[in-house]
């Protein structure tokens, strides 16, 4: 990691000319455009190199446009980060150059009906293409080979917003085979087996395969369709890598690669455009994201923008796991942001580790669709209100940029969000014609585990794949919607329960393995063992009996329920005709806690007091703590829509308190916990938490303490 990438400031920025789509502002107005840019104390500048309008004819090659705008970037020290890879779909730009498309026999994208995707002027092709991958890639070493010795050049984008489709080109499909062969360690009778579930197969050569259209017996059955969604997302990923080693060949100083991730994109319909955060992320040095929640008429709650911040710095490679927010709306499009929104967005970012700002867009496009939309600046250059209160902004967080830079929030609890779990539950849940109606429901579990511990105010992460080696660091770990289970995720999470962790199950936990095949009881892979019970049948709530918590309370089941039967579990609660509903097993050090029903799901969906209290009772018994604890009229602040952001590192530490109630809020901080020798960091005054504090609609209260030199 380049050390430029954090000394002294905090990057707040927008996006500019050269874009990779429609007219350029005129180049006379760039001079202008940055001093104003750096007038207003914004350090950073994004653009877009695209391949298309750098090679219009083959072979020349035309750089005046950015060499100019990184000569005036210099000259008003403004840094620039480039994006010199993809755009969306594609492995350079948005659109490939149309003497590509026209000499050379470059292959279109073909969707499932092998009908070829373009039409009219805009072409595409599949990033499959030996060639266009290979002519692709020259461009992007061509471009990072100018530009890396430039200072003003900050950092790199290997891509914008990436997502990919499913593409039946040969190309993909001759790829695919390969990656079946590798999967499979080429052994293709255990690709029989897996794939022959629904119906006998007996492939005797990799070159006879061909991909799936869907997952239900009439396409070709559900290990062969987990199998190509995977196979989309390592296309995906393995064009970014390669975009990755690109730039650091070519690159001697080694400034950090990033992209701006934007979950949108990911599971689109059928799943032909997922898109995992963590393989992506493997060839990143610090994750990115777009950061909208009104532009498009998305209307982000408190809570879901907290997780969708959260859930990219997870699989940061960053030392302190940092992000970086690299698109977010500036001006009016369908909707815009209030002020009030603006700061508390802002705030609720840095609350979640991230550490820049760019906007989308410094100007509004010049031509085509977004004329007059997302501008932070007016129509002729001059700064707007808008522009000057993120100017405000700007100024409070550089004085603080070390201090904000250099700290990171600790959570004490987890969530496991097994990709690879997911995309075969997605898979199982998502054939038939109401899809994302069903997934919905079917994520409600996720979204309740997580809404727990914020209502709580307990600091978490997702655990998913690539860092469940970080099991020991939590005190507890919620298990929801995981059906699926394999040896390897089962390893660990019995290892972690006998080294002292608590983990929180619902039904129906662990009853199918890796390939979706059931077992004749749950949990499986031992388990069983570890919560101390098994159950080996459920019902739906039409059957259901209330369960008796032991605090008297009752509670419905949610969707689903089993029974248990016990080894050396103790109840927890019952079902009205007494039988086991809910069951904790002391294993090893640590506590297995396993509910006969949708806790997390009913939490999400239709809360119930007393599943709530229980949850709450069991998250608090395993030492997990909040952040910092509020008292509203003399009551926990639980469910009060008040967050606590929590940051701390070698200089000091942040907290920042959220309001994501569109009324004022008045709080007190228990027991003096946050102590004293706080500033706030909009205007450095000090600040007691010792009394009652009030704050305004959609307030924020954003506090720095440093550490004793």
């Amino acid at each position: 990691m380049s050390k430029g990438i954090f000394t002294g400031k905090f990057w707040y920025g927008a996006s500019m000319a050269p874009y990779a789509k429609s007219q350029d502002w005129p180049m006379a107005d760039w001079d202008k455009d940055l001093a104003n840019l750096k007038k207003l104390g914004f350090s950073v500048a994004r653009i877009f190199v695209a391949w298309d309008r750098l090679e219009r004819k083959e072979g020349e090659l035309d750089f005046s446009r950015h060499d100019r705008f990184v000569e005036l970037a210099a000259k008003h020290g403004v840094g620039v980060i480039m994006n010199v890879g993809g755009v969306f779909d594609s492995l350079q730009g948005i659109y490939p150059p149309q003497w590509l498309v026209r000499r050379y026999g470059v292959t279109a994208p073909c969707g499932s009906n092998r009908q070829v995707d373009n039409t009219g002027p805009r072409v595409f092709v599949c990033l499959d293409d030996p060639l266009y991958r290979r002519k692709a890639l020259d461009f992007i070493a061509k471009v990072v080979s100018r530009y890396a010795q430039c200072d003003a050049v900050v950092a790199w984008m290997s891509w914008n917003e990436p997502w990919l489709r499913q593409c039946y080109c040969r190309h993909s499909v001759e790829a695919f085979r390969h990656w079946l062969a590798e999967r499979y360690e080429h052994d293709i009778a255990r690709l029989n087996e897996v794939w022959g579930t629904e119906f006998p197969l007996s492939y005797d050569e990799w070159g006879e395969i061909n991909p799936p259209l869907g997952a239900g017996f009439r396409e070709g059955g559900l290990n062969a369709w987990r199998d190509w969604v995977n196979f989309t997302q390592y296309r995906l990923s393995s064009a970014m890598q390669a975009v990755y080693d690109c730039i650091k060949q070519h690159d001697p100083r080694k400034l950090p690669v990033t992209c701006n991730i934007c979950t949108g994109h990911a599971y689109y319909g059928t799943l032909g455009a997922n898109l995992r955060i963590s393989d992506v992320a493997r060839s990143l040095d610090i994750t990115g994201f777009s950061y909208y929640t009104v532009a498009h008429g998305e209307n982000t709650d408190a809570f879901h923008k907290a997780l969708y911040c959260d859930s990219f710095r997870w699989t940061s490679r960053d030392p302190l796991r940092r992000t970086l927010v690299l698109e977010t709306e500036a001006g009016p499009n369908l909707f815009m942001l209030t002020p009030a929104q603006r700061e508390l967005n802002n705030w609720l970012a840095i609350g979640h580790n991230v550490k820049s700002m760019v906007l989308w867009n410094y100007r509004c496009r010049f031509s085509d669709n977004q004329v007059g939309n997302f501008n932070l600046m007016g129509w002729d250059g001059s700064p707007t209100a808008r522009a000057q209160r993120h100017a405000e902004l700007a100024g409070q967080l550089n004085r603080h940029a070390e201090l904000i830079n250099s700290s990171s929030p600790e959570a004490q609890a987890a969530v496991l969000v097994s990709e690879e779990l997911s995309v075969l539950q997605q898979c199982t849940y998502t054939a038939g014609a109401e899809l994302n109606k069903q997934w919905g429901s079917i994520s409600q579990s996720r979204s309740g585990a997580f809404k727990l511990l914020w209502d709580m105010n307990i600091a978490f992460d997702g655990i998913n794949d690539v860092n469940l080696d970080r099991l020991s660091q939590y005190r507890l770990l919620l298990l929801p919607m995981i059906e699926n289970m394999t040896p390897a995720i089962a390893a660990k999470l019995r290892a972690y329960v006998e080294q002292g962790g608590t983990v929180i199950a619902e039904c129906p936990f662990a009853f199918k393995d890796g390939d979706n095949l059931l077992h004749g009881y749950a949990p499986i892979y031992g388990l069983d063992e570890v919560f101390g019970a098994r159950a080996v049948d459920r019902e739906g709530v039409e059957t259901a009996l209330p369960i008796h918590y032991a605090d008297g309370a009752t509670a419905p089941v949610q969707f689903l329920w089993h029974h248990f039967s016990l080894t050396t579990a103790k109840p927890l609660a019952t079902y009205a005709d007494g039988r086991i509903a809910i069951c904790a097993n002391s294993f090893g050090k640590g506590r297995a806690i396993m509910a006969g029903t949708e806790l997390f799901r009913q939490y999400s969906a239709n809360p119930q007091a007393a599943a709530t209290a229980f949850l709450r009772q069991e998250v608090l018994a395993s030492g997990v703590k909040p952040t910092l604890e509020l008292l509203v009229d003399g009551e926990p602040a639980l469910g009060a829509k008040l967050e606590v952001c929590r940051l701390a590192g070698e200089l000091g530490e942040l907290l920042i308190i959220l309001n994501h109630n569109d009324e004022e809020k008045q709080f007190v901080v228990k027991d003096g916990a946050a102590g004293e020798g706080w500033v706030d960091v909009r205007n450095d005054q000090p600040v007691s938490l010792a009394g009652q504090h009030t704050l305004p609609p959609l307030g924020v209260l954003p506090l720095a303490r440093y550490k004793a030199k």
